[in-house]
């Protein structure tokens, strides 16, 4: 009797153990990650608040030219909210010299000095609207978007970057991303 006794509790106390180890980890992450579908981001910002942005996303490519002749391929990101007068908007434009090959997966650093975007530049200029930290533009001053995957209809990486307003304010950015072609 003292033999079945032993042994079932070794049983209950593994199961037990089991449970634990399982589940504790796997309910957290879980609950605090959405599954990202085409067309969709979220990111979240960090500044005078902690918010959190939903909303489409597009992205378009081209190669274009130049006022100097010289060819640059380009990728915009266009990021909304969706709403008819949107609360936050957001853009991306992705440029490198075009020597036979297109933007691809990889990380793409922020520019600082864009002259302006008829000379075009090797980098990424952002610029974001969000209505929540008042009226002003913030531009991306540093940090990275990155393409984890490219392909014909479909774009899926992640954003880490720092804007800045006019007023020396500034926001975090961060958070992944699934884009579809325009």
């Amino acid at each position: 009797m003292p033999h079945i006794f032993i042994k079932s509790l070794k049983v209950g106390l593994l199961v037990i153990l089991a449970l634990i180890f399982t589940s504790s980890n796997s309910i957290e992450e879980k609950s605090d990650k959405k599954i990202l579908v085409g067309g969709i981001y979220m990111l979240n910002i960090a500044g005078e608040r902690e918010i959190k942005l939903e909303g489409t996303l597009n992205f378009e490519t081209a190669i274009e030219r130049s006022s100097n002749g010289k060819e640059y391929s380009v990728l915009k990101l266009f990021l909304n909210d969706g709403q008819e007068l949107p609360v936050h908007s957001l853009g991306f434009f992705l440029s490198k010299q075009y020597q036979s090959m297109k933007i691809g997966d990889g990380r793409y650093e922020i520019s600082e000095n864009i002259e302006g975007f008829l000379n075009y530049f090797d980098g990424v200029f952002g610029f974001a609207n969000i209505n929540e930290f008042g009226e002003l533009p913030f531009f991306a001053k540093n940090g990275a978007v990155t393409i984890d995957n490219i392909k014909d209809k479909i774009l899926e990486g992640s954003i880490d970057v720092v804007f800045e307003n006019i007023n020396k304010e500034s926001v975090a950015v961060t958070g992944n991303f699934i884009a579809l072609r325009r």
